[in-house]
């Protein structure tokens, strides 16, 4: 059978949004008619190609190169035959083999059973897989794609899982792992539910791969092993050449410090899950039928958490995502006691309702997130974020307040968990978010005090700023040649083989004591604020440590990229932020690369530094340093003044809306002068 089309795959292949193809389809091309539909609806493969040739539409270059995979991945491709092409595309990626319909099929199944002798994971894929009908197909996708692993990957794609999480979830909880794990530390996928979590912090090439575990409940023999879904977590983690240790539920894990342990508890709305019973028509007491579904998940899914705690030790970490209705929620007066035993633990350092949607399958359900850890069992830290969207600005807040409760950090800024007494959430049984909570900052010891401070604060920003451009104005040049647009530019990847900027990894420091001596750290470089760490502390627990030169440049590659230029130097950097430091012989301005750096989108960063494009100097670089120069001024006077801002508004909402302070009007008045005599005295 010929391949065909959808619409919606014409869209996939194009690189454009559906209604795009609609357009075509009214606003015809002359002498290039969109194809003719098929009587099923669909359209001929080799049609839609033939169109985007002669028509140039989309934005796919060369779309002939992509159509393999969009047919394989087409809604009318037969499971099966999707299902042989994974399995022949994870064994070229685990063999690297050049060609699959040039291997003889014995030879194939020797070379796989060579790699999986107990077949745990491919062997009888392979095996029971119409390979010499499908080894060209499969050739084509991943001759077509990045690599093996990618087309693996876009393969898979086409079929998601509706309970599959979305990237904006997988990338903060890929970041908040790499935050929170230590050096030689292991992270545990429980049950395969965080394997997209992991093989993202493993692409990330700015972090040492930890050792992953995988956790499973080991099956009684070895036919139902072969039917088991961690089978296809086992070889998909092969496909991208991570080396998983399995591990069962029962065994003892033997966990260092710094390890991170990533589960996923189940919902009690999954139809798979359901009591039969409750089909029953004559059930009518809704409240009965909640608890009744409710029960056993919720049992489950706190058995499961009651495990994890069981392998914590001293300084390790649980990151455990669930139904909301479990984790945060109300419950039924039954089960409201499950969840109280772990806050009486003190083991659930945090807990935040997590916004709506961020299921593949859509709908409005809402995760949570539990932070477990040993820490201050006499408070909960609870968040909202019900009704915003998993932006990065959103991302970035809950990972800095995510980390800073996991390391005790209490003297900062929250900025959407709050503080509740432990002792008070379980008394009143109710959300977790929905209890009154105190904030981070106690309140003041007097209101003079605020009244005081907000006073000067108000003198500060009625200052004129003054102007670092003053007396300069911009004026076009034929020095640059066709304008802005033809800006020469290099990767830093290239920069760095010329040896024209240098790369320096940052130092991973313990939890040192608040000092003088500033540190750049991730969060700070954020921020473009540095922390202060005692130089004495330091030195102590890493001799010899090297500190910025003036006009290094520090960046951080993970999740949202950020960089800032450590003007003065003698700064520490701590991992993951990293030093770029620019030749002095290059052709280049660090401020005009963080500059560069700080307008890449979301998700640019993780591994994929080196393909960063930053811009060249064409002319004199002093010139370009001492512009940028004056424009950083103007920026760190305008972030000055928003820290200025952000303070008095604080005050005031802890003191103002108290009654403790109030604004009276100012009196102004001018005092009359005194009498002069006719001496002029």
């Amino acid at each position: 059978m010929a391949a065909t089309l959808s619409m919606a795959d014409i869209a996939r292949l194009a690189h454009v949004q559906r209604p795009v193809v609609s357009m075509w389809r009214q606003r015809a091309v002359p002498g290039a008619p969109f194809p003719t539909p098929r009587a099923d609806g669909r359209f001929s493969a080799g049609d839609v190609l033939t169109y985007l040739s002669a028509t140039g539409r989309g934005n796919n270059p060369d779309p002939e190169l992509t159509s393999d995979l969009t047919v394989a991945s087409s809604s009318a491709t037969d499971p099966a035959d999707r299902g042989d092409l994974l399995t022949l595309l994870a064994a070229r990626a685990v063999l690297g083999a050049d060609s699959l319909a040039e291997t003889d099929v014995e030879d194939l199944l020797d070379d796989v059973e060579a790699l999986d002798p107990d077949d745990e994971w491919l062997f009888s894929e392979v095996e029971g897989a119409d390979v010499e009908r499908l080894a060209r197909t499969a050739d084509a996708v991943a001759d077509n794609s990045y690599s093996p692993a990618e087309a693996y990957e876009q393969l898979l794609a086409a079929d998601p899982d509706p309970s599959g999480l979305t990237a904006p979830l997988v990338g903060l909880l890929a970041e908040l792992t790499a935050a929170l794990l230590g050096e030689d530390s292991k992270l545990v996928d429980v049950a395969g539910t965080a394997t997209g979590t992991a093989l993202r912090l493993a692409a990330d090439e700015s972090l040492t791969p930890p050792a992953i575990l995988l956790a499973r409940d080991l099956p009684s023999d070895r036919a139902t092993a072969r039917r088991t879904p961690l089978r296809a977590t086992l070889r998909r983690y092969r496909v991208h050449r991570c080396e998983v240790g399995t591990v069962a539920m029962e065994d003892d894990w033997d966990l260092p410090a710094g390890s991170v342990i990533l589960a996923r508890v189940p919902d009690h709305t999954d139809p798979a899950r359901a009591d039969p019973a409750q089909s029953d028509p004559d059930h009518t007491d809704s409240a009965h039928t909640d608890s009744v579904q409710a029960a056993p998940a919720t049992a489950e899914a706190f058995g499961l958490i009651d495990d994890l705690t069981l392998q914590m030790g001293p300084g390790t970490t649980a990151l455990v995502l669930g139904p909301a209705s479990i984790l945060i929620d109300e419950l039924p007066d039954a089960l409201v006691g499950q969840r109280d035993a772990f806050l009486r633990r003190g083991l659930v350092r945090a807990a935040v309702r997590l916004p709506a949607g961020l299921l593949r399958g859509g709908g409005g359900e809402h995760l949570a997130l539990w932070l477990l850890a040993e820490g201050d069992s006499r408070h909960l830290w609870a968040g909202d974020l019900s009704g915003r969207s998993l932006d990065a600005a959103t991302s970035q807040q809950l990972l800095d307040d995510v980390v800073a409760v996991a390391r005790s950090e209490r003297q900062r800024a929250f900025s959407i968990l709050h503080r509740a007494e432990a002792a008070k959430v379980i008394a009143l049984s109710q959300s977790l978010v929905a209890l009154d909570v105190s904030p981070a900052d106690p309140l003041p010891v007097s209101a003079a005090d605020d009244a005081a401070r907000m006073a000067e604060l108000l003198v500060l920003l009625a200052e004129p700023m003054p102007d670092p451009l003053s007396g300069l104005r911009p004026e076009a040049s034929d020095a640059g040649g066709g304008g802005h647009g033809s800006a020469l530019s290099a990767t830093l990847g290239d920069l760095a083989r010329k040896r024209l900027v240098r790369i320096i990894s940052g130092y991973r420091l313990p939890r040192l004591p608040a000092g003088t001596l500033q540190m750049w750290t991730a969060d700070a470089v954020a921020t473009h604020v540095p922390a202060g760490v005692d130089l004495l502390a330091l030195t102590t627990a890493l001799p010899g440590a090297a500190l910025t030169a003036p006009d290094d440049l520090v960046f951080t590659s993970t999740g949202t990229p950020h960089a800032v230029v450590d003007a003065g130097g003698g700064s520490v950097v701590a991992y993951p932020a990293r030093i770029l430091r620019v030749s002095p012989t290059a052709s280049c301005s660090p401020r005009a690369i963080a500059a560069t750096i700080n307008e890449l989108r979301p998700g640019t960063g993780i591994g994929k530094w080196r393909s960063w494009r930053v811009p060249l100097v064409s002319g004199s670089r002093r010139e370009v340093e001492d512009v940028m120069t004056r424009i950083q001024a103007w920026e760190d006077q305008t972030r000055t003044r928003l820290a200025q801002i952000g303070e008095l508004r604080r005050l005031a909402t802890r003191s103002v809306t108290s009654g403790a302070v109030r604004f009276a009007a100012a009196d102004c008045t001018q005092p009359e002068p005194a009498p002069v005599d006719e001496k002029g005295q």
